[in-house]
């Protein structure tokens, strides 16, 4: 089992903010990244199984850059998870739920009112934390930004929960949260493109932004028809603009697809993402997409040297483009891992 110190990923999200220009205190990158997982990362479980399904190696943290119409953002974006050796779902959520108490803190408006919108958020999706059976390892993921216009608070902090572990979570999450309530969706009966998260984030002013994610079943070749079906003209140009920077076409179908549709103080957002399997390499793609609409790959090189500086390996894993009817293709996310082979 590999065991990986969270100084060790502190290394690196400092390491990826000077490379970014991301002028944040470096003592709060580390402590918010300790707190956040728990001072645990783990790639296994008490049981032998992936400690989280954060990553393909289990490590419960991946890494992110973004920006978009020529230009990246510089921010240093992860998600990370704690409570990962609890072997109770109830544990895991009063674990984290612990965790998001005090990341709230880091926030410039994080005060009690917003501790209680995450907490109630995550108790929305797990009324009985103590009924849900242990064998469901997935409670909630912690999200924080870190950029320049707060450097010493973080810039967002995000939570991921599951709308499918307890029946009725999705009309339970729209009838009690207006912010989810007309979000875009498939029907019911669908069967190849499933909600699997929801989120929700804080922002440095105090702004909420509410996030549904739906997971497409994998290798069926039906798949990008149905994306475009469900979905119109921005899943049709995204999958468009992935084969124009490297993707099969006809291979498409054997990525797994995630659609994320958001929404803050305006109109909806779409975003499409695909990721990889095991052995699959994304740097070629990655790296066409970053010319096209980061203008220059710096972003997603930053990336892989800071990993190579903390002495980790680092492997791309999924890549999102984000539409808008008045721009087309105005984002460019790109996510990944550090990996250390030896502790």
């Amino acid at each position: 089992m590999l065991t990986m110190m969270p100084e060790a990923a502190g290394d690196f999200l400092v390491n990826l903010a000077e490379r970014l220009t991301v002028h944040c205190d470096p003592a709060l990158i580390r402590a918010m990244m300790k707190r956040a997982c728990g001072g645990q990362l783990d790639t296994r479980g008490p049981d032998g199984r992936r400690a989280s399904m954060l990553t393909i190696s289990g490590i419960p943290f991946d890494a992110s850059v973004t920006g978009g119409r020529g230009e990246f953002a510089p921010a240093v974006r992860y998600v990370t998870e704690t409570g990962t050796q609890e072997t109770e779902f109830s544990s895991r959520v009063a674990t984290q739920l612990a965790a998001i108490q005090d990341l709230v803190a880091w926030l410039p408006k994080g005060d009690e009112t917003v501790a209680d919108v995450l907490h109630s958020f995550v108790t929305t999706l797990y009324p009985d934390p103590a009924k849900v059976h242990a064998r469901h390892h997935f409670a909630t993921w912690t999200g924080v930004v870190h950029n320049a216009e707060t450097p010493h608070h973080a810039a967002r902090l995000k939570v991921y929960g599951s709308p499918t572990i307890v029946p009725g979570t999705l009309h339970r999450l729209y009838s009690t949260w207006p912010g989810f309530a007309g979000l875009p969706s498939v029907p019911t009966h669908e069967e190849l493109i499933k909600p699997v998260f929801v989120a929700i984030e804080v922002d440095a002013r105090g702004n909420l932004n509410h996030k549904i994610y739906l997971r497409t079943r994998y290798n069926d070749v039906a798949v990008p028809m149905k994306l475009v079906r469900h979905f119109g003209d921005p899943a049709w140009e995204v999958l468009s603009e992935f084969v124009r920077c490297g993707v099969d076409a006809a291979e498409l179908h054997q990525h797994d697809f995630f659609v994320c549709y958001a929404r803050g103080t305006g109109a909806p957002t779409f975003q499409l993402s695909l990721a990889v399997r095991q052995g699959n390499d994304l740097t070629g793609l990655v790296r066409e997409l970053a010319s096209r609409h980061h203008g220059t790959t710096h972003a997603v090189d930053a990336l892989t040297q800071a990993a190579r500086s903390c002495r980790a390996t680092w492997r791309y894993y999924s890549v999102g483009l984000g539409f808008s009817a008045d721009h087309g293709i105005d984002k460019l996310n790109v996510y990944g891992t550090p990996t250390w082979s030896a502790v």
